[in-house]
């Protein structure tokens, strides 16, 4: 991956178009001007999306041809250009991953624990791609002993070499549909540091005690080699965790997992009892920090299928379940003891922070809240609230959503994406602030080493404070990791929500063309700007209704700008509300959906134009791009191992 932000020089990712006798070029992502083609490159086809480089009186020159409008890969490609994406590591970052993977090391490796006959195991989603963290869990006496393994990417990479030095500028590994770039070289990220089954790996070990209540009596950090036993999933630990996988099904064989009644490995009954041991310890310390008064937000993204041949066949919404849970709990508490331990050692590190919301911003969420008839806690008005008041709020609004949204069958995104845009954003800096949604006093990010630059460097500072090899960096250099890692999250996770849309608006795509364009959805109100509303719908998908087509009246936002409300007959439409909808028109290189309310004039009239068009008209090349369509109100989608809490 390239150094994002920084565009690819002269490289225009666009598509072929036709206007008169001449081919132009649109490009794909951002509002440039059109090109024509110039003369001497590949040869263009309507609807090509090609790689183009500047040439003679202001056209473009066709140097690389990547596919069709109609090829997800193509234009994910073409959305990676249009970023300042590159797939190419630099010759020497290249050169030393091929050292290290040829048997080369960084130094000397010395009291490192044998950890290989200890019973561990991962837990990833199906299409995982690297696997940096495992855990171990026993019963000791009435409480528990549990070890949460991370790789230990700090042994590979010189701090002085061309490796890091590439990852500090990637800082995070980037994760589309079909494939990821990952922030180190495949040779450590999949192969020498991914915590594969069977295979001796090294890492660093958070070993802890907890009393039979879930609290922590104990915690000790080391370098040490894993084995992993199994590598699960998600969806076969909930089968597990619920009984609905039997004790002699495997985990996860070559092809996937094994077939009910299937020949079992030894120790399918132990695996069964260590993860109900760690799902039980698991609960215990998920209230203990809901006590404490950390938010709870549900969140969701979509988790894609893929056939045989690896081709993208269908998404659905991934909820938070109790494996997410498991591994969620393990991490938080690995998170949350080496921050503990670095600042009670005043140690230089880059901290995880989340600021508390302002009390106006509070203030106008409870409004808005009320607004849309969801009992609301008191909070004082004006200037007088204190912090506690705000985390008092926050903590009580979080646990009545769930309820409210279950009672009434309304609001089950909405009310927590309106939750999450009152707070602030979480960022890296090297002061620890403390961490207002999780309750922390002190958190950091230690358990993605693999794909996530900042862990790297906690690593080292952890390290370097237990007398092992680690590095310290001085406050210069933290506050520069902190503010690139900070600025990259943001631009990672634009790029990556943009690649979601794409991918879904294929998939929608397709299943219309399968069922038929006038299939109607259920869906809820997500967002709401003065254009129309956003509809999450068909349990993926995402769409925009104008607001001329919600109805014949005339409709004006509510105080508070949570509904649309007819002038003469009061009716409103708000966000959680339940709404049936049909699709209009997708385009799917731009990863926008139109809808309209099922049933109402407006859907029959859009019916009468044919079939609906799926890309934008070709338009005259030199003019710029017209504005984009409506975006939908920012919110901070999880996903998965790729949280950033």
């Amino acid at each position: 991956m390239s150094r994002l932000p920084v565009p690819l020089p002269a490289l225009l990712a666009a598509r072929v178009t036709r206007w008169g006798k001449f081919w132009s070029l649109e490009p794909l992502f951002g509002d440039e001007r059109g090109y024509l083609v110039a003369r001497g490159g590949r040869a263009p086809h309507a609807d090509d999306v090609v790689l183009a480089v500047p040439a003679k009186r202001n056209r473009m020159l066709i140097v690389e041809v990547l596919g069709t409008t109609k090829d997800l890969p193509a234009v994910l490609k073409g959305l990676e250009v249009a970023r300042g994406v590159s797939r190419e590591l630099p010759a020497e970052a290249s050169d030393e991953a091929a050292a290290l993977a040829a048997g080369g090391k960084r130094g000397p490796d010395l009291g490192r624990r044998d950890l290989g006959d200890l019973p561990t195991f991962t837990i990833d989603p199906d299409t995982a791609r690297d696997f940096d963290d495992a855990i171990s869990v026993r019963a000791e006496g009435a409480g528990y002993r549990a070890w949460v393994h991370i790789a230990d990417v700090s042994f590979y990479v010189d701090p002085d070499g061309p490796i890091d030095a590439e990852a500090r500028q990637r800082t995070s590994s980037l994760y589309l549909p079909l494939w990821a770039e990952p922030m180190l070289p495949a040779e450590l990220s999949s192969g020498l540091c991914s915590l594969v089954e069977g295979e001796p790996r090294k890492t660093v070990t958070v070993e802890f005690t907890f009393d039979a209540g879930g609290r922590r009596t104990s915690v000790a950090f080391y370098r040490s080699t894993i084995v992993s036993d199994h590598r699960l999933t998600y969806g076969f630990v909930d089968g597990v965790l619920a009984g609905r996988v039997p004790p002699g099904l495997a985990p996860l064989g070559e092809g996937g997992p094994a077939p009910v009644g299937g020949a079992a490995p030894a120790g399918d009954e132990a695996l069964t009892g260590h993860l109900l041991l760690a799902a039980g310890l698991a609960g215990k310390l998920r209230a203990a920090r809901f006590a404490r008064g950390a938010l709870q937000i549900g969140s969701f993204e979509p988790e894609y299928r893929f056939d045989a041949e690896g081709e993208l066949m269908a998404a659905e919404q991934r909820l938070e379940s109790p494996s997410h849970s498991l591994v969620e709990e393990f991490m938080l508490a690995a998170n949350e003891a080496v921050a503990q331990f670095l600042l009670g050692r005043h140690a230089r590190a880059v901290y995880r922070v989340h600021e508390p919301p302002e009390a106006a911003a509070i203030e106008a969420l409870l409004d808005a809240m009320e607004e849309l008839d969801i009992p609301t806690p008191p909070f004082p008005s004006g200037h007088a609230a204190t912090a506690a008041d705000v985390g008092g709020a926050l903590r009580r609004l979080s646990e009545t959503l769930p309820r409210v949204s279950a009672r009434e069958h309304r609001g089950r995104l909405a009310f927590s994406q309106l939750l999450l845009r009152s707070l602030k954003q979480a960022r890296y800096d090297p002061e620890n602030l403390g961490h207002f949604g999780l309750a922390s006093a002190g958190y950091l990010h230690f358990t993605s080493p693999i794909r996530r630059y900042a862990d790297l460097v906690v690593h080292r500072a952890l390290l370097a404070q237990l007398g092992d090899d680690g590095l310290e960096l001085s406050p210069g250099e933290l506050a520069d990791i902190a503010a690139r890692c900070s600025t990259m999250e943001r631009t990672i996770a634009k790029i990556e929500l943009t690649a979601d849309d794409i991918a879904l608006a294929f998939l929608l795509e397709r299943r219309l063309q399968k069922d038929g364009w006038d299939s109607e959805f259920e869906g809820e109100i997500v967002g709401l700007i003065g254009g129309g509303v956003f509809v999450h719908f068909g349990d993926s998908f995402e769409g925009f209704i104008p607001v001329r087509h919600l109805s014949d009246e005339y409709l004006s936002e509510s105080r508070f700008g949570t509904a649309f409300v007819g002038s003469a007959s009061g009716r409103r439409y708000r966000l959680g509300d339940r709404i049936r909808v049909r699709v209009v028109r997708v385009d799917r290189v731009a990863g926008k959906v139109e809808l309209l309310p099922a049933g109402s004039p407006a859907a029959s009239d859009a019916d009468r134009g044919g079939r609906p068009r799926t890309r934008p008209a070709a338009r005259r090349p030199g003019t710029a791009a017209p504005a984009p369509g409506p975006r939908r109100p920012a919110s901070r989608r999880s996903t998965g191992k790729r949280k950033s809490r």
